[in-house]
């Protein structure tokens, strides 16, 4: 019956965070074990309670989340916890004591252990074993020994920088106590769940946080799998980590990536140093940990900082040599490679140089209100980007209307979602030592108000609608008002108030992308042709530079994959030259009507009927309602594409009906324009289009995209017999460091 009662649950929050998410893309899921003990290791922890409902959604097995007992006490939140089998885990900082007075410290002293106290009652406030908690978290130590109410002893020397800059300042620094706690009640539950061959997910950092790179891990994930594994010699447990990118973390109907790794064994040598206990289990522990970090880091994205990490994402939008779209899921396995490329290489001169032009290139972005992706929408006159923004203004008025009735119903959550959202950040953020801007825990705050609001919101606009419909003459389903009853009114508002929710939402991402794509038009209008082709070349330079950069320098970091690679491209081309040359000899007798010709396509039901009439003698796309690489397969259906795919379409001759109208241009232009900011195209594109360059990408990394060839279960890849167990935790996509 409990399982019963967690899938009906689970279902339930996956088609909430799949209403909340435009898309979550998944990697390798593949590798999950279908049977057995799993760990799964989740990281960067930076959406509070939306992070496990996406681990929820793509493993295929049940998972049971270690969470904060103080978490659980909350009222809804703990009422689901509960549902889904969460194991309570008392943190220590969730029973800390304000210490009485202040604390100095002097590493320079006699006993650089001594914490000296001022107006401080140590010996009522502390017992041996509890920490001491300096100026509000910058750093934590273990009471060894207290001497007296204004002195006692920490197991080693203060050496963080922030802590020893709080305890010299003058009249020292405040403190906390945080009690030492029993945790075998929270062990044993573990142990219960492994040994009944579950899944348990936890989030190694402790806390959510906003930060771009991972917070050090927490020792507690080690000591629960040694330990079970040492308890119970037969367990076969495996960690499996498993990396959350976000886009937008806060922000409704943006998307998200979960990737996952390769699990990993826990070895049996780690378990018996775990055994013997004392500097052995901590040895052991160690190196587990070290292991998880390692694999979480392939599967993560980690920067110094945001504007390091928008950095990245400018290059890596600008690194197209295939000038292909890739998906959601290969841009994020992109950036964590130029990550390691920059972190590496930032100091060489050359990428110093270009950084400062990507740098100098996002100001002119900025000063001319567009983005990167919006940069290839200037290639137009003022009189054709005018003709442009007219059609889509009409677009925009047109699918806005229809998500305006959406809009008007759902405005109080929306105002009261992000009132309450706003406080919590701020509450959390007062309350934090690592949080930037609390930005954690909006996403959850706007669920949880939806989800209490939207109900009582409806109903009560289901209670409106029936009593005043009851006035009129006839209803839905030509029922005749008079005679309906009360309960047939208020189902029927009921229900149209959540058809005309969901269609306003389908029909306002439509008019969003349509808004989001005037700023290029607009910035054509206003600005000079000189301004435009400037920023236009000057990121084609750009982009070429980076392709060049990368190609230069990415065999230092990938020089295994470099080489197959280029052994792979010899071989191609060798098996193309032989074909050539066995047909050299051959006559062309395919006459002139019979040579391919760009085949017409049709436009999608959307399209007004006019314009499809229009598209059956034209190769041009209207409304641009697919990819780039798909539009682009719609008008060279059955000829081969232009050697350069990044073309612009004004160079491709359109069909005849199409020249009549080459004063306005507008059968050259993507209508509703790629406004996503992403760019992004299906998974499934990915292996028929995407080609990075010979050192991202190879034909072995390209065949590990296919789950239903992969093998679960072998450690040896079939194609190179190389021993795959030596990047566990990695994913397929992730070369592995030699």
């Amino acid at each position: 019956m409990e399982y019963l009662v967690y899938d009906i649950i689970r279902f339930f929050w996956i088609q909430i965070v799949s209403i909340f998410f435009r898309e979550i893309a998944q990697g390798n899921a593949h590798s999950i074990p279908k049977e057995g003990p799993v760990i799964f290791v989740v990281a960067p922890h930076n959406n509070q309670f939306i992070d496990p409902l996406i681990l929820l959604k793509h493993s295929p097995r049940r998972v049971y989340f270690l969470i904060a007992a103080s978490s659980l006490k909350r009222s809804i939140i703990g009422f689901y916890g509960r549902l889904l089998r969460g194991i309570p885990v008392e943190r220590a900082m969730d029973h800390k004591i304000k210490g009485l007075g202040t604390i100095t410290y002097s590493p320079n002293s006699e006993n650089p252990l001594q914490i000296l106290g001022l107006n401080s009652k140590f010996s009522s406030q502390f017992n041996v074993g509890d920490r001491i908690s300096i100026s509000n978290g910058k750093a934590q130590h273990k009471v060894t020994k207290i001497v007296s109410d204004t002195e006692l002893l920490i197991d080693f020397p203060v050496t963080s920088t922030d802590a020893l800059t709080a305890l010299a300042s003058e009249g020292g620094c405040p403190y906390d106590s945080v009690p030492a706690l029993d945790q075998n009640k929270m062990y044993k539950a573990v142990y219960d769940r492994l040994n009944a061959n579950e899944c348990i997910g936890i989030f190694p950092e402790g806390g959510s946080h906003d930060q771009s790179k991972m917070l050090p891990l927490k020792i507690g994930v080690c000591l629960m799998a040694l330990g079970a594994s040492a308890a119970n010699p037969n367990l076969k447990i495996n960690i499996v980590p498993a990396g959350l990118n976000y886009f937008h973390p806060s922000k409704f109907r943006s998307r998200a990536v979960i990737e996952f790794g390769n699990p990993i064994p826990i070895d049996p040598e780690l378990v018996e140093k775990f055994k013997q206990g004392g500097a052995q289990k901590r040895e052991a522990s160690s190196a587990l940990l070290d292991t998880i970090s390692e694999a979480l880091k392939q599967v993560t994205l980690n920067t110094p900082d945001s504007d390091t990490m928008q950095l990245i994402h400018t290059c890596r939008r600008l690194y197209n040599p295939s000038r292909h779209s890739i998906s959601m899921r290969d841009q994020v396995e992109l950036s964590r490679r130029f990550v390691r490329g920059y972190m590496k290489l930032k100091d060489d001169p050359e990428v110093s140089q270009v950084i400062e032009r990507v740098m100098d290139y996002k100001k002119e972005l900025e000063y001319l209100g567009i983005r990167d992706h919006q940069v290839s929408k200037l290639h137009m006159n003022r009189f054709d980007a005018l003709a442009l923004l007219v059609w889509r203004l009409i677009w925009l008025l047109l699918t806005g209307s229809v998500a305006l009735s959406g809009a008007i119903l759902n405005l109080p959550i929306f105002i009261i979602a992000k009132t309450v959202a706003s406080i919590k950040a701020k509450q959390a953020l007062a309350a934090s030592t690592v949080k930037l801007k609390a930005n954690d825990v909006v996403a959850t705050w706007k669920v949880l108000v939806a989800l209490v609001f939207i109900p009582t919101l409806y109903n009560l606009y289901a209670l409106l609608y029936a009593f005043y419909a009851r006035d009129f003459v006839f209803l839905f389903f030509l029922v005749p008002s008079p005679n309906s009853s009360f309960i047939f009114c208020y189902m029927q508002g009921l229900i149209l108030a959540t058809v005309i929710s969901m269609a306003s939402l389908s029909f306002g991402e439509r008019a969003m992308d349509i808004l989001k794509s005037l700023k290029p038009l607009i910035a054509v209008i206003a600005n000079s042709d000189d301004s435009t082709k400037k920023i236009i070349a000057e990121r084609e330079d750009l982009s070429n530079t980076i392709t060049q950069l990368v190609n230069e320098l990415g065999p230092q970091l990938y020089p295994e994959y470099f080489n197959k690679v280029r052994k792979s491209e010899d071989q191609k081309n060798d098996s193309s030259l032989r074909k050539r040359n066995s047909n050299k000899g051959d006559k062309d007798t395919t006459s002139d009507d019979e040579k391919p010709t760009a085949s017409r396509f049709s436009i999608p039901s959307i399209t007004p009927k006019f314009l499809s009439s229009i598209s059956s003698v034209s190769s041009i796309d209207f409304l641009g309602t697919g990819t780039s690489k798909r539009r682009l397969s719609r008008k060279y259906k059955g000829i081969a594409p232009p050697a350069d795919s990044n073309q612009d379409s004004s160079e491709i001759k359109p069909g005849y009906l199409s020249r009549l109208f080459n004063i306005s241009n507008m059968f050259q232009v993507d209508w509703f324009g790629n406004s996503q900011d992403s760019n992004m195209t299906e998974l499934a594109d990915y292996k028929e289009s995407l080609k990075y360059s010979n050192v991202f990408t190879s034909t072995d990394e390209e065949n590990a995209l296919s789950s239903a060839s992969h093998s679960r279960n072998s450690s040896v890849d079939s194609s190179s017999g190389a021993d795959i167990s030596k990047t566990l935790g990695m994913s397929p996509l992730t070369p592995a460091d030699k």
